[in-house]
């Protein structure tokens, strides 16, 4: 047989480790990638040619299914985990908080002694640990849209956060990347259950889209945060302070893991608020980095949508100077300018390519006191020292894709933290 894989990153690199002893490989990638001496690449600007060849193609993330031949035989890391996967599967998705909820169930039943494996956007490619699993097995799987757009299977348990506008540089409109989301429960059966974020249209659509039982959270007709706790109906069942997430943006997340596992801990509230209090926040999400000067730094640099920056600055009502910017996935920042204004921001550091448009956003919401800086991670952690008194909060939140200054998030995140540490000396 013969297998394209369309795409040599992380999940494509375990495409290729998982059908290399099924067949013949062809790897497929625009840039030039270092591949085993057995697996045949082609790259550069055509490096779509052949597919016709191919028996299976198996897509990466990042590739739209309109580059690619339409049938049958093309599928994705997680299609094929699904199909295959013998042991329960909760998967995640929404616009913001997928990290998030996934590390929060798995926390939760890795506490009441389930073991469990995490992956999908978050983790591990899953075809690395479908050999390892076993029953009483948990996977907790992270879904993006790039990841759900083709799928032909539902996991049994779908969690649907809220679903904003996103995405932009990759789907061609927003129904594509609303509809994209819809394969986490348009393959469910009727014994399958999706929890969705009630309130949010397109949540609520994807959850109509699927047989599953439906059951909604964030009313009090169902899982809800309320009175510093979170509630099944009437039933309390845990103090908010029992969990380490900060921001009310993560009581929402929080509860959407409760709803998802309270059922597989038997109901029982004890194991529940051991769960809880064993989670611990995800690296670049509101991580504390340090203190100089009587002034913390906190490396938000998971955000990469204004929606994620704006619940950022909400989670430290004091004083703070916040860092916006990066590069564009397609959205506007009008909304995170009005926010902006609201918020207790003493100044604001602006970089990347969509930084211009940024600073014209601010100044049409009659925010003055911000600056544009081209240089790297230690001038821009520099440049918001400078603007910083004692008592504040720095915030790398940035709004915005990572991509041409950085690696990726966690490069930024990285750069930041490490500015911050020559800082403090």
């Amino acid at each position: 047989m013969r297998i394209a894989v369309v795409g040599y990153g992380v999940e494509g690199r375990a495409a290729v480790e998982y059908w290399r002893p099924r067949g013949e490989i062809v790897v497929h990638d625009r840039k030039d990638v270092e591949l085993p001496p057995d697996v045949e690449g082609r790259t550069g600007a055509d490096y779509l040619r052949g597919l016709d060849e191919a028996d299976l193609i198996v897509r990466a993330p990042g590739v739209h299914p309109s580059a690619l031949p339409a049938g049958d035989h093309v599928t994705s890391v997680i299609g094929e985990f699904l199909a295959e996967c013998p042991v329960p599967v909760i998967g995640v998705t929404g616009t913001q908080g997928k990290g998030t909820t996934c590390t929060a169930i798995a926390a939760i039943l890795g506490a009441a002694g389930r073991r469990v494996f995490l992956g999908g956007n978050i983790g591990v490619p899953p075809l690395r640990f479908l050999p390892e699993l076993a029953d009483g097995d948990v996977v907790v799987l992270e879904l993006s849209n790039m990841q759900l757009i083709d799928l032909k299977h539902s996991p049994r348990i779908a969690v649907v956060l809220p679903v904003t506008p996103d995405h932009l540089n990759w789907h061609p409109d927003i129904e594509e990347y609303y509809a994209a989301k819809t394969s986490i429960t348009a393959y469910q059966k009727p014994d399958d259950t999706v929890f969705y974020a009630a309130g949010n249209p397109v949540a609520e659509r994807i959850a109509a889209a699927g047989a599953g039982r439906k059951v909604p959270f964030g009313v009090p007709a169902g899982y809800h945060a309320a009175d510093g706790a979170i509630h099944d109906g009437a039933d309390r069942l845990l103090d908010l302070a029992d969990s380490p997430l900060l921001g009310e943006h993560n009581v929402a997340n929080l509860t959407a893991a409760v709803a998802a596992t309270f059922d597989l801990l038997g109901r029982d509230t004890a194991l529940l608020r051991a769960g809880v209090r064993a989670i611990k926040p995800l690296p670049h999400r509101l991580e504390p980095v340090g203190e100089s000067g009587g002034v913390a730094y906190v490396n938000d640099s998971l955000s990469t949508t204004p929606e994620t920056a704006r619940a950022a600055m909400a989670a430290f009502p004091g004083p703070k100077v916040m860092i916006f910017g990066g590069s564009s996935k397609g959205l506007a920042f009008d909304a995170l300018a009005e926010s902006a204004a609201k918020e207790n921001i003493r100044g604001i550091v602006i970089i990347g390519e969509v930084g211009p448009r940024i600073a014209d956003a601010l100044s049409d919401a009659g925010i003055t006191e911000h600056t544009v800086v081209g240089g790297p991670m230690t001038e821009v952690v520099a440049a918001a020292a400078a603007m910083a008194r004692p008592g504040d909060t720095v915030l790398l939140s940035p709004a915005c894709a990572s991509f041409g200054d950085f690696r990726d998030y966690a490069d930024r995140g990285d750069q930041f933290k490490a500015a911050v540490r020559d800082l403090i000396g």
